[in-house]
């Protein structure tokens, strides 16, 4: 199955007169190019949420089941967004679906969810080190010699099943929702500012941690609106009161200096911009940071972690 790394709801926004989104991308070194595409051929990945199976094609049901019914509820929530409802107005389910939706953003990409799968086998080749005395001493008549062989064995489903069973859990993150629930919601308006604002495929940007005293979540949601979430009021009042042009200037340099590998526009009357600063600050990515705790090597050629 091919799956669109981005929701099409959300880059629907950037599409122009003719259908179209305009992808920068870096497909032969640094140089910057620019495509026309549709919102729902931007990038996908063969089977990225699939599990691989003895016989026959790779199961999709993570797509069918969970990642549809993220985009679909959250699509619902961002209307509401762009109309100004009141959050006293807002369903509860709708909410938690946005939540949920910001928040995955940062685990949905491939560069997330294919090295989550590598990991999976390699915790479990690092778990059998030392074993194969005991392996020899307790094994079956008839099965494998080593504790290798044995495991080589095993269904490869099971192994993509436990890491997108981690990958949802993951981007389902109860207290993380909870926390992004009670934030204070805005969306800025940045029409007339003569700045349109860009997108890529790492389209939110927050603090460190969601607790300090200043946090905030900002992701733009079309060409001329920022979304932000702030813990205290006094955060949410020192953004909403910044020069809006600066704003998009600012916010467009974080967007494509921490882009993967693309970036998104109405046009190409960016391109300039985008070359200079396409993925000039590329942060490790969420799962790269956690699989470097656990002492996984499944880093990206180009993450700061090597």
């Amino acid at each position: 199955m091919i799956t669109t790394n981005w929701a099409v709801f959300y880059l629907n926004r950037w599409v122009g007169e003719d259908g179209k989104v305009c992808r920068f991308s870096r497909p032969h070194g640094d140089k910057v190019f620019s495509k026309r595409v549709s919102a729902r051929g931007t990038g996908y990945e063969v089977h990225l949420y699939s599990m691989r199976a003895p016989d026959g094609p790779p199961i999709a049901n993570m797509e069918r089941d969970f990642m549809s019914r993220l985009d679909s509820e959250a699509a619902g929530a961002l209307d509401l967004l762009e109309q100004g409802l009141p959050e006293s107005k807002w369903e509860q389910r709708l909410r938690s679906a946005w939540s949920r939706f910001l928040w995955a953003q940062s685990i949905r990409t491939p560069s997330e969810i294919a090295p989550l799968k590598l990991s999976v086998k390699e915790s479990w080749c690092a778990a059998t080190l030392g074993l194969q005395e005991a392996y020899e001493a307790e094994r079956p008549d008839g099965a494998p010699e080593s504790v290798d062989d044995c495991l080589a064995t095993l269904d490869p489903h099971t192994e993509d099943r436990f890491g997108l069973t981690i990958a949802r859990q993951s981007m389902d993150h109860s207290s993380i929702g909870q926390i992004v629930n009670k934030m204070s919601w805005k969306v800025l308006d940045f029409e007339g500012c003569g700045i349109p604002l860009l997108t890529s495929d790492r389209p939110v940007w927050m603090t460190t941690t969601l607790v300090e005293t200043d946090a905030f979540i900002l992701m733009t949601i079309a060409p001329n609106r920022l979304f932000v979430a702030t813990r205290e009021t006094e955060t949410m009042l020192r953004i909403a009161a910044e020069n809006r042009r600066q704003q998009a200037k600012n916010m467009n340099k974080t967007t494509v200096q921490h882009a993967i590998k693309f970036v998104f526009g109405v046009d190409d009357k960016m391109k300039a911009f985008v070359q200079k600063y396409f993925a000039a600050r590329r942060h490790s990515t969420l799962m790269e940071r956690l699989a470097a705790i656990r002492g996984h090597r499944i880093a990206a050629k180009d993450s700061p972690l090597g």
